[in-house]
């Protein structure tokens, strides 16, 4: 989910279309991030949860048939239409910005948030949980995913460690090549802004593939075991 003054990450998320089904279930999305991730969300049953940067809407089907009441929400208006074919009605999928008011007027509308690989197309992650911050209950959790800052900084080569800069991937769509931007961070401005806008910090993993993860990428496998990829956090808001 991009920056509301820059959206990166929209134009090449409308473009991957029907392929981005494949990059979910990709053993880095399926047997790596997603368990980690799921692993530190709480009991949802009978909770009003937000997915923030929905995608296709992998978290939100999750969540509902975890029991939870769900609103969906991401800027790009491929993946908005993706997610609302997969749960239907069985959740309420918007077109709106993270780091925006969401068009929820009310504070404290929501027990959970769950953010799942999507802050790393927002450039200041303060804007984001300070929405996040204003939309929780007290007490309400935060679980969210991002690629891990020594992987950004070692894959993506970049010039500074401790610069908030813009970097890119590419993945494809129809056998062409889509270029997608996003932000890298040190691991100060992955925390910082989680504490200054108001929420505690609970739990922060950097997990490992799972076993099932072998299977798809045997040859990342080991390395995988031995050298981060992912970090995955849960906070409340402060009560």
């Amino acid at each position: 989910m991009p920056s509301r003054k820059d959206p990166i990450a929209e134009d090449a998320y409308d473009r991957l279309g029907q392929d981005y089904e494949a990059l979910e279930t990709d053993p880095y999305c399926a047997d790596f991030e997603f368990p980690a991730t799921k692993a530190l969300v709480p009991d949802v049953a009978g909770s009003r949860v937000l997915d923030a940067g929905c995608g296709r809407g992998r978290y939100a089907a999750w969540l509902v048939d975890r029991g939870a009441d769900v609103v969906a929400v991401d800027t790009s208006e491929e993946m908005v239409e993706q997610a609302r074919r997969r749960v239907g009605d069985r959740a309420d999928v918007r077109r709106a910005d993270i780091t925006g008011p969401l068009g929820f007027a009310d504070d404290d509308a929501f027990d959970g948030v769950v953010c799942g690989l999507s802050l790393h197309y927002v450039e200041d992650w303060r804007a984001a949980f300070t929405t996040f911050a204003r939309i929780l209950r007290p007490g309400g959790f935060l679980v969210f995913s991002a690629q891990h800052p020594v992987d950004e900084y070692i894959a993506f080569d970049a010039e500074n460690y401790f610069e908030v800069e813009r970097a890119q991937m590419t993945w494809s769509a129809d056998g062409e090549e889509v270029d997608v931007p996003f932000y890298r961070r040190p691991f100060s401005e992955v925390i910082n802004p989680l504490v200054e806008t108001g929420f505690r910090l609970e739990e922060l993993v950097e997990p490992k593939p799972a076993e099932s993860f072998e299977k798809g990428k045997p040859d990342s496998y080991e390395k995988r075991l031995k050298y981060p990829t992912f970090l995955c956090v849960r906070a409340s808001k402060a009560r």
